[in-house]
Formats: C-alpha cells, sequence, structure tokens
C-alpha cells in the first residue's frame, strides 16, 4: 500500500498519480474529487501482475504532479517520479546486483540504473500568481517562452540529497559481455513540446542502442494470440532497438542500453517546436560503455 501525504504551503494543491488509476477521491484530481489546504494523506495499492498478461500489472515508471491549474504548477517544479517495482519472484530470483522492471520483465544493473527528464524552464510564468487564469482570465498560459532546458535527472543509487537541481551530464553503461546486466534508463518527458532523443557514436553516426520495453508504465508485449500468453517484446527475436526515441509532453519511456562495444557514445535531446524542424535547443549527454 502507497501512502503519500501532500502539506500544501500556499494555497490549494493535490497530488496527481499520472498513470497510475487510484479511486477519485486518491487521484488527486481537484475537479473530481478535491483540492488539499491543510495535509491530506493519499493511498493505493499498485496492480500486481500476472506473468503474460497483458492486462495485470502496475510496476514501471509514472510521475506525479500538482493537478491545480495543472500546466503552471508542473512548471513550476510540482512534479517528480514515481517507480513502481514488482514483487521479488522467489521462483525466478533476479541475479544479484540487479532487479527486474516488471514481474517477466527484463533484469537490469542497479548500480547504473538511471533517470531523465527533459524539461524547459519559461521565466515569465515563474513570476504569475499560483491561481492565473482559473477565474477565465487571460493569463497569457498559451504562451510558454522557454529560455532554460534542462536534462534533469541523473544515476538513480548516487542522486543527491537536498533541494538542489539534479541534473544529468554524464552516463555509464554496461556492454555486452562484461557480466553485468545492461543499464535501464527510466525517461520521463517533462517539457511542453516535442523533444527527440538520439543515439550516436562520437563520429555522429547513430547506433541502434536503445532497446525499448515498456512505454507508460505498460510493457510492449506480443498479444497477437488472445489465447496465449502475451509474451513481453524484449524476451523474442525482434526486439525493439533503436537510435532514435520521439516523445511528448507526459510520455514516459523504460529502455535498457544495448552498445554494440566498449567506448563512448552520445545521447543527444533536441528540444523542438511544434513547428517541424525547428530545434529550440539541445544538449548531449557522453556515455561510457566498459
Amino acid at each position: 500500500m502507497v501512502h503519500g501525504t501532500i502539506k500544501p504551503s500556499k494555497r490549494v494543491h493535490t497530488t496527481h498519480w499520472h498513470g497510475i488509476e487510484p479511486d477519485p477521491r486518491n487521484d488527486g484530481v481537484g475537479h473530481t474529487s478535491f483540492e488539499v489546504t491543510g495535509h491530506y494523506t493519499y493511498q493505493w495499492r499498485p496492480d500486481v501482475a500476472e506473468a503474460g498478461n497483458p492486462n495485470r500489472g502496475a510496476s514501471g515508471t509514472y510521475f506525479y504532479h500538482c493537478h491545480v491549474n495543472t500546466p503552471l504548477h508542473v512548471q513550476m517544479g510540482m512534479f517528480g517520479p514515481l517507480f513502481v517495482d514488482p514483487p521479488a519472484d522467489p521462483r525466478n530470483p533476479a541475479a544479484r546486483g540487479t532487479r527486474r522492471l516488471f514481474v517477466d520483465g527484463p533484469e537490469y544493473d542497479i548500480a547504473t540504473e538511471t533517470l531523465m527528464l527533459p524539461y524547459s524552464l519559461g521565466p515569465r510564468w515563474h513570476e504569475l500568481n499560483h491561481a492565473a487564469g482559473l477565474s477565465g482570465e487571460d493569463a497569457g498560459l498559451n504562451r510558454f517562452q522557454a529560455r532554460h532546458f534542462l536534462l534533469l535527472g541523473g544515476t538513480i543509487p548516487k542522486r543527491p540529497r537536498g533541494d538542489g537541481v539534479w541534473n544529468l551530464t554524464s552516463m555509464r553503461a554496461n556492454a555486452a559481455g562484461s557480466g553485468l546486466a545492461p543499464t535501464l534508463v527510466r525517461m520521463i518527458d517533462a517539457d511542453y513540446f516535442p523533444t527527440l532523443t538520439e543515439f550516436t557514436d562520437m563520429g555522429g553516426n547513430p547506433v541502434a542502442m536503445a532497446e525499448l520495453v515498456s512505454h507508460d508504465g505498460r510493457p510492449f508485449r506480443h498479444t497477437a494470440d488472445p489465447a496465449g500468453p502475451a509474451v513481453p517484446v524484449w524476451a523474442t527475436d525482434s526486439p525493439l532497438l533503436t537510435n532514435r526515441i520521439a516523445s511528448g509532453a507526459a510520455e514516459k519511456y523504460d529502455f535498457l542500453l544495448r552498445p554494440p562495444a566498449p567506448g563512448r557514445y552520445l545521447m543527444t535531446v533536441r528540444f523542438l517546436t511544434w513547428a517541424p524542424g525547428r530545434v529550440r535547443a539541445v544538449r548531449t549527454v557522453a556515455i561510457t560503455v566498459q
């Protein structure tokens, strides 16, 4: 059972568990439940998965955010990552130093597990009142003009404590044949515009090293046979390997890094506009593979 207590320090807020489906009292959507002024403890239980069943299970990557004046409050930083791990299966235990992403999911290396959140910041919105636009007035929330572009996150076991900004500047990954499980990247798009993430070698040549295993907390599965088990795609002969991941606001991707050999690679994130071909900013992260 998950318990999450919210204690607003200014005006009313909620905590919405984006992608999780609790009952209305615990979903944190003020318009269908209530907004919190003092404090409130939300509670919900993740759905327990069954191997091969595409309709059961909630293990994966999500995020939480305030659902009062949502676009403005998320931009003000009222959000965070939410990970749901599957229960350990004593009949199929994960190897030492690894964890499974979902009940019949792949093992990944705990030591290099990485979080990445593309996020852009528009200073004008941060000068607005928390209730700007809620009464129908034109607060200019249809105009988002970002000046700062960040890749929030980093290696999860080494995450900093306190209130400092956690910024992804480099990554480590394990090469095939190293004896270590692959690196898992949990990607949460916290931006309001599209992003494009690309993987290349140091010379700029595309490298299909990102294996997509789940999206918005749901594993990719083969569901062609309605009477048989839905095998996860990662366990088949046709894994979803790519060098490009396109994402939009609030999308979540879980992917494994499968570099072809030790060395150094680049992950480039392009912050796009809605106009095709236009790029607002570029952020590049070096990946060291051993």
